[in-house]
């Protein structure tokens, strides 16, 4: 099967034979991208690249990265998934300080009711 490069790999189908990676690098729909080699005649024969995991078989999402260049996508994925954990620590801290804020609001309320049954005399 060729891609839109002209490239042949060995298909989706690869990754039930256990073709392993150094590396997990995923594809635009977040699965595995399987490590594949270059089949055909030129001057990429022999070369590695991940690839979409569902091609040839299905629909693509045109994921393609050369096995050589592939650490730039470790760097950003490892970032991406960082950055998505931060995400969730600060929305889990903010929702804490919410309810803190709630909690406080809710007092502020009550002791400003008990200062107005005393009706002491404003502060100056």
């Amino acid at each position: 099967m060729a891609t839109s490069d002209g490239s042949v790999g060995s298909g989706a189908r690869s990754r039930s034979r256990g073709n392993s990676s150094p590396i997990q690098v995923y594809c635009y729909h977040d699965d595995v991208a399987p490590l594949r080699t270059v089949r055909h005649n030129g001057p990429t024969k022999g070369k590695r690249f991940y690839g979409c995991s569902y091609w040839p078989e299905q629909r693509t999402c045109d994921f393609f990265k050369w096995y050589d260049e592939v650490d730039d996508v470790k760097v950003l994925q490892h970032r991406v998934l960082d950055k998505i954990s931060r995400i969730s620590e600060l929305e889990d801290e903010n929702e804490c300080l919410r309810e803190k804020v709630k909690k406080l609001k809710a007092k502020r309320r009550s002791l400003w009711m008990r200062l107005q049954r005393w009706e002491l005399p404003p502060l100056r």
